[in-house]
Protein backbone atom coordinates (compact mmCIF):
# COMPACT_ATOMS: atom_id res chain seq x y z
CA UNK A 1 0.00 0.00 0.00
CA UNK A 2 2.70 2.72 0.85
CA UNK A 3 4.38 2.16 -2.49
CA UNK A 4 1.01 3.41 -4.11
CA UNK A 5 -0.28 5.76 -1.38
CA UNK A 6 -0.03 9.56 -1.31
CA UNK A 7 1.00 11.71 1.99
CA UNK A 8 -2.85 11.77 2.95
CA UNK A 9 -3.78 8.22 2.91
CA UNK A 10 -0.55 7.14 5.18
CA UNK A 11 -1.75 10.00 7.76
CA UNK A 12 -5.28 8.50 7.81
CA UNK A 13 -3.84 5.42 8.38
CA UNK A 14 -1.74 6.63 11.33
CA UNK A 15 -4.00 8.73 12.85
CA UNK A 16 -6.98 5.50 12.68
CA UNK A 17 -4.37 3.15 13.93
CA UNK A 18 -3.38 6.57 16.83
CA UNK A 19 -6.70 6.15 18.22
CA UNK A 20 -7.32 2.76 18.20
CA UNK A 21 -3.93 2.39 20.81
CA UNK A 22 -5.49 4.79 23.03
CA UNK A 23 -8.87 3.22 22.61
CA UNK A 24 -6.78 0.17 23.83
CA UNK A 25 -4.51 1.52 26.56
CA UNK A 26 -7.99 2.87 28.05
CA UNK A 27 -9.79 -0.29 28.17
CA UNK A 28 -6.68 -2.26 29.52
CA UNK A 29 -5.98 0.37 32.25
CA UNK A 30 -9.69 0.24 32.78
CA UNK A 31 -9.80 -3.46 33.14
CA UNK A 32 -6.61 -4.55 35.14
CA UNK A 33 -7.05 -1.03 37.25
CA UNK A 34 -10.45 -0.42 37.33
CA UNK A 35 -9.75 3.05 36.34
CA UNK A 36 -10.59 5.55 33.60
CA UNK A 37 -7.64 8.41 32.08
CA UNK A 38 -6.24 9.37 29.78
CA UNK A 39 -3.04 7.29 28.61
CA UNK A 40 -1.68 9.63 26.08
CA UNK A 41 0.85 11.94 25.44
CA UNK A 42 -1.63 14.20 24.17
CA UNK A 43 -4.55 15.68 25.26
CA UNK A 44 -7.14 13.98 23.14
CA UNK A 45 -7.55 10.33 22.11
CA UNK A 46 -4.87 9.19 20.31
CA UNK A 47 -1.77 7.66 20.67
CA UNK A 48 1.30 8.94 18.36
CA UNK A 49 3.46 5.88 19.14
CA UNK A 50 1.07 3.62 18.14
CA UNK A 51 0.37 5.42 14.79
CA UNK A 52 4.25 5.33 13.95
CA UNK A 53 4.01 1.28 14.85
CA UNK A 54 1.01 0.80 12.13
CA UNK A 55 2.76 2.25 9.86
CA UNK A 56 5.91 0.25 10.17
CA UNK A 57 3.43 -2.85 9.95
CA UNK A 58 2.29 -1.23 6.51
CA UNK A 59 5.51 -1.59 5.62
CA UNK A 60 6.39 -4.96 6.12
CA UNK A 61 2.61 -5.77 4.70
CA UNK A 62 3.97 -3.70 1.61
CA UNK A 63 7.22 -5.48 1.05
CA UNK A 64 5.39 -9.20 1.17
CA UNK A 65 2.87 -8.02 -0.77
CA UNK A 66 5.60 -6.87 -3.51
CA UNK A 67 7.36 -10.08 -3.13
CA UNK A 68 10.04 -7.56 -1.52
CA UNK A 69 10.38 -10.26 1.45
CA UNK A 70 9.04 -13.50 1.78
CA UNK A 71 5.78 -14.15 3.84
CA UNK A 72 6.13 -14.06 7.15
CA UNK A 73 4.97 -16.70 9.99
CA UNK A 74 3.02 -15.66 13.38
CA UNK A 75 6.50 -16.38 15.54
CA UNK A 76 8.44 -14.07 13.05
CA UNK A 77 6.35 -11.07 13.20
CA UNK A 78 5.44 -11.95 16.85
CA UNK A 79 9.66 -11.38 17.08
CA UNK A 80 9.59 -8.18 14.86
CA UNK A 81 6.81 -6.58 16.78
CA UNK A 82 8.68 -7.73 20.00
CA UNK A 83 11.68 -5.67 19.15
CA UNK A 84 10.20 -2.48 16.69
CA UNK A 85 7.44 -2.03 20.59
CA UNK A 86 11.67 -1.72 22.44
CA UNK A 87 13.16 0.64 19.33
CA UNK A 88 9.90 2.93 19.88
CA UNK A 89 9.19 3.04 23.28
CA UNK A 90 12.71 3.35 24.72
CA UNK A 91 13.67 6.11 23.20
CA UNK A 92 10.14 8.02 23.31
CA UNK A 93 10.07 7.23 26.54
CA UNK A 94 13.67 9.23 27.39
CA UNK A 95 13.04 11.83 25.24
CA UNK A 96 9.60 12.61 27.05
CA UNK A 97 11.14 12.89 30.24
CA UNK A 98 13.85 14.88 29.38
CA UNK A 99 11.43 17.34 27.97
CA UNK A 100 8.78 17.84 30.19
CA UNK A 101 10.22 15.87 33.12
CA UNK A 102 7.47 13.24 33.55
CA UNK A 103 6.81 9.43 32.39
CA UNK A 104 4.02 9.26 30.54
CA UNK A 105 4.32 4.82 31.39
CA UNK A 106 6.47 2.83 33.54
CA UNK A 107 7.22 -0.55 33.99
CA UNK A 108 8.31 -1.01 37.07
CA UNK A 109 6.06 -3.24 38.81
CA UNK A 110 6.51 -5.55 36.08
CA UNK A 111 9.70 -8.53 35.30
CA UNK A 112 12.26 -8.08 33.01
CA UNK A 113 11.80 -4.36 32.50
CA UNK A 114 14.68 -2.27 31.88
CA UNK A 115 14.57 1.18 33.59
CA UNK A 116 10.55 0.92 33.74
CA UNK A 117 10.75 1.95 30.08
CA UNK A 118 10.33 -1.30 28.27
CA UNK A 119 9.85 -4.61 29.57
CA UNK A 120 9.48 -7.98 28.03
CA UNK A 121 5.86 -8.58 28.63
CA UNK A 122 4.26 -5.46 27.49
CA UNK A 123 6.93 -6.11 24.36
CA UNK A 124 5.27 -9.59 24.32
CA UNK A 125 1.80 -8.14 23.67
CA UNK A 126 2.76 -5.36 20.95
CA UNK A 127 4.19 -8.64 19.40
CA UNK A 128 0.99 -10.77 19.59
CA UNK A 129 -1.03 -6.95 18.44
CA UNK A 130 1.49 -6.98 15.40
CA UNK A 131 0.10 -10.54 14.56
CA UNK A 132 -3.50 -8.93 14.22
CA UNK A 133 -2.55 -6.05 12.96
CA UNK A 134 -0.48 -7.60 9.70
CA UNK A 135 -2.74 -10.74 9.34
CA UNK A 136 -6.67 -9.11 9.70
CA UNK A 137 -6.85 -5.67 10.27
CA UNK A 138 -4.43 -4.07 7.28
CA UNK A 139 -6.07 -6.45 4.84
CA UNK A 140 -9.42 -5.66 5.62
CA UNK A 141 -8.86 -1.68 6.25
CA UNK A 142 -7.45 -2.18 2.84
CA UNK A 143 -10.79 -3.74 1.57
CA UNK A 144 -12.35 -1.05 3.15
CA UNK A 145 -10.57 1.81 2.87
CA UNK A 146 -10.34 1.56 -1.49
CA UNK A 147 -14.38 1.66 -1.17
CA UNK A 148 -13.69 5.87 -0.09
CA UNK A 149 -14.11 8.31 -2.55
CA UNK A 150 -10.84 10.45 -2.67
CA UNK A 151 -12.42 13.71 -1.52
CA UNK A 152 -14.05 11.87 1.09
CA UNK A 153 -10.45 10.74 2.57
CA UNK A 154 -8.96 14.07 1.83
CA UNK A 155 -10.99 16.15 4.10
CA UNK A 156 -10.95 13.55 6.81
CA UNK A 157 -7.18 14.19 6.87
CA UNK A 158 -7.34 17.71 6.80
CA UNK A 159 -10.15 17.72 9.52
CA UNK A 160 -7.99 14.99 11.88
CA UNK A 161 -4.35 16.39 11.19
CA UNK A 162 -5.51 20.13 12.09
CA UNK A 163 -6.91 19.10 15.33
CA UNK A 164 -3.96 16.89 15.87
CA UNK A 165 -1.53 20.02 15.25
CA UNK A 166 -3.87 21.92 17.49
CA UNK A 167 -3.95 19.34 20.36
CA UNK A 168 -0.20 18.88 19.84
CA UNK A 169 0.27 22.46 19.90
CA UNK A 170 -1.34 23.00 22.89
CA UNK A 171 -0.36 20.07 24.73
CA UNK A 172 3.53 21.16 24.45
CA UNK A 173 2.60 24.42 24.89
CA UNK A 174 0.96 23.49 28.33
CA UNK A 175 3.79 21.17 29.58
CA UNK A 176 6.26 23.73 29.10
CA UNK A 177 4.54 26.95 30.81
CA UNK A 178 3.71 23.97 33.49
CA UNK A 179 7.42 23.35 33.81
CA UNK A 180 8.43 26.90 33.51
CA UNK A 181 6.30 27.45 37.04
CA UNK A 182 7.48 24.35 38.49
CA UNK A 183 11.07 25.90 38.05
CA UNK A 184 10.02 29.18 38.76
CA UNK A 185 8.08 27.72 41.72
CA UNK A 186 11.23 26.07 43.10
CA UNK A 187 13.56 28.90 42.56
CA UNK A 188 11.28 31.14 44.40
CA UNK A 189 11.61 28.38 47.35
CA UNK A 190 14.78 27.71 47.15
CA UNK A 191 15.19 31.44 47.46
CA UNK A 192 13.32 32.22 50.43
CA UNK A 193 14.64 29.07 52.17
CA UNK A 194 18.53 30.29 51.57
CA UNK A 195 17.51 33.70 53.34
CA UNK A 196 15.55 32.08 56.20
CA UNK A 197 18.65 30.00 57.18
CA UNK A 198 21.12 32.71 56.47
CA UNK A 199 19.19 34.83 59.04
CA UNK A 200 18.95 31.91 61.32
CA UNK A 201 22.72 31.73 61.30
CA UNK A 202 23.25 35.24 61.43
CA UNK A 203 20.99 35.23 65.11
CA UNK A 204 22.85 32.25 66.59
CA UNK A 205 26.03 33.57 65.46
CA UNK A 206 24.83 37.14 67.40
CA UNK A 207 23.40 34.93 70.29
CA UNK A 208 26.83 32.82 70.33
CA UNK A 209 29.28 35.99 70.53
CA UNK A 210 27.09 37.26 73.19
CA UNK A 211 26.69 34.24 75.30
CA UNK A 212 30.69 34.13 75.15
CA UNK A 213 31.28 37.70 75.98
CA UNK A 214 29.03 37.09 79.23
CA UNK A 215 30.97 34.05 79.76
CA UNK A 216 34.37 35.85 79.29
CA UNK A 217 33.26 39.10 81.47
Amino acid sequence: MIAGYILTDIAIFFLVYAVIGWITEVIYQAISKGIVVNRGFLNGPICPIYGFGSVIGLLFYDLISYGIIPSLSWWMILIAGFFVSILLEYPTSCILERLFHARWWDYNDLPLNINGRISVITSVGFGIGAIIILNYLIPNFEKTYITIPDFIVVFIVVVLVALHSADFTLTVSHLTNFQRNLDDMEGAFQSKMTVIVDNFYEKQSKLYGKTLSRIAS
